[in-house]
């Protein structure tokens, strides 16, 4: 290395970087620590660098080789720099562990599009050679690759950035603003604002609002704000709030809300709302609400989708959808058209299909004072259930819903309560609707085999007539004998509500 004194206030060194056989190494970085002042070696080894004081420390690091440190003291003397290349070693310590995770950050940090264009590779380069950090009061660039700091810039940490179109540095620990886009090589403790993105390859701690879109590879402490989109490839404890989408890999304790689209790959202690769907890979705890559908692997709280509410394995709290909801063990209330489950511990599920794989499916065929055949379908849970129901008699039909509750006595004997509303119709007629009946059954039941089991028990009905005119209906007596068809037929033409006492008897499947 030669130092020369070009001008009063300058010095100027040069040198050449060789590997120990005599090659010249064509990537090499010459740093001057104290004036923060970097050179790439060319194509022969050879450098040199404008420096103004002469005695200070020059870092020189290139890949598989062996930093070295000098001292540029001298005006006369040249030197020529041999760097010794890296012992082979198998055994990884944590500190090397540890750098190459940052490494495949970084990678992925240089692969993005705008990091890939308006970044200089040298600069990033630089950054990923020489292990140091500057604290920089104020930068000022137009461009990455123009600006106060040249090649440094991805060395440096701002108080205060001024990016007039977009700018480079190794983190932020103050305010930075850009008309296009912030990337910060580190971690960011503060603010960014910038009309389309902030990319930062580190943490945030603070706030980053973004036009466009927000992208951080570490944890964000804080709130992410923008247009369109966040992303963050790990956890975050505040508030992340986009136009369409916000993309989490890690675990969120705070609130999740956009307009289209929530994911997240870990846990959520807190809220996620979405205008489209909600995707959450892991347990979600407190709440998820999503306009068409959402998704999670456990559910703790409450789970409300516009169509459809999932949890891939246990729902504890409530689950609630206009259409459908589905999940693994429920302990809690599902309410929706359509509810399933694996199983139910100790939960309701309340709608017109609920079904429960391994809890309670019975279907019975009954005759009672009104139908020739009722037929029921039932399913739930072990012991609370839902019912459809149809039924025929001389020339209607009726078709109902109902909810029922059976309760083991010994052995192969139970009881059960049911309660069915049902629509009647008529067969024989264009006036198809002939009013309600409601029913309350009280059965008794004996399981001769497995999938068999006789049941009967009493009824107490109540009939309500369509009306015809303007004259309401009165309440008929409670009738405790005779044919309720013909009850029921003669309430229609008269108009009148009417009351009775039934029974019933069938088989179970």
């Amino acid at each position: 290395m030669k130092g020369i004194n070009t001008e009063s206030e300058d010095f100027m060194i040069l040198g050449v970087v060789e590997s120990p056989d005599g090659l010249p190494l064509d990537s090499a970085v010459v740093y001057a620590v104290k004036e923060n002042k970097a050179v790439i070696t060319n194509n022969d080894g050879t450098f040199h660098l404008r420096l103004k004081v002469p005695s200070q420390y020059i870092h020189i690091s290139c890949p598989d080789y062996k930093d070295t440190l000098l001292i540029a003291e001298t005006l006369n003397s040249e030197k020529t720099i041999k760097l010794y290349r890296k012992l082979p070693d198998t055994r990884l310590s944590p500190l090397e562990i540890q750098d190459i995770n940052m490494s495949s950050f970084q990678t992925q940090f240089e692969k993005l599009p705008l990091v890939r264009n308006l970044v200089p590779q040298s600069a990033l380069y630089l950054n990923r050679q020489v292990k140091t950090k500057r604290l920089i009061p104020v930068q000022v660039s137009f461009l990455p690759g123009m600006g106060s700091q040249q090649l440094t810039k991805g060395l440096n940490v701002n108080c205060f950035s001024l990016n007039i179109l977009a700018g480079y540095s190794k983190g932020v620990s103050g305010f930075e603003i850009g008309s296009l886009a912030n990337i910060t090589g580190s971690n960011v403790k503060g603010g960014q604002v910038a009309g389309i993105a902030n990319i930062v390859n580190g943490q945030v701690n603070g706030l980053q609002l973004a036009g466009v879109f927000n992208y951080t590879f570490n944890q964000v402490r804080g709130v992410q704000i923008s247009g369109v989109g966040n992303i963050s490839n790990n956890s975050v404890k505040g508030l992340q709030l986009a136009g369409v989408s916000n993309n989490n890999k890690g675990i969120v304790t705070g609130a999740q809300v956009s307009g289209v689209l929530n994911t997240n790959s870990l846990n959520i202690d807190g809220l996620q709302l979405a205008g489209v769907a909600s995707i959450q890979m892991g347990e979600i705890t407190g709440c998820q609400l999503s306009g068409i559908y959402g998704i999670a692997s456990d559910v703790r709280g409450v789970q409300l989708s516009g169509i459809m509410s999932h949890a891939t394995h246990d729902v504890s709290g409530v689950q609630i959808s206009s259409f459908l909801n589905k999940a693994g063990k429920l302990n809690g209330l599902q309410l929706g058209i359509v509810n399933i489950a694996d199983s139910i511990e100790n939960g309701v599920q309340v709608g017109l299909f609920n079904i429960v794989k391994n809890g309670y499916h019975a279907f019975e065929f009954t005759k009672d004072e009104t139908y020739y055949c009722n037929f029921m379908y039932k399913t739930g849970g072990k012991r609370l259930y839902s019912i459809l129901n149809a039924g025929i008699m001389k020339d209607k039909a009726g078709v109902g819903y109902g909810i029922g509750y059976i309760q083991p006595i010994y052995k192969r004997l139970s009881v059960n309560i049911d309660a069915i509303y049902s629509a009647l119709l008529a067969t024989n007629t264009s006036d198809i609707y002939q009013g309600e009946i409601m029913n309350l059954r009280l059965g008794v039941n004996y399981r001769i085999l497995k999938h068999l089991t006789l049941t009967s028990g009493l009824s107490f009905n109540h009939y309500d007539p369509e009306e015809k005119n303007d004259t309401k209906g009165s309440v008929g007596r409670i009738s405790f004998k005779g044919n309720s068809s013909n009850i029921i037929s003669k309430a229609f033409q008269d108009n009148n509500k009417v009351m009775w006492f039934g029974w019933f008897f069938g088989v179970r499947f």
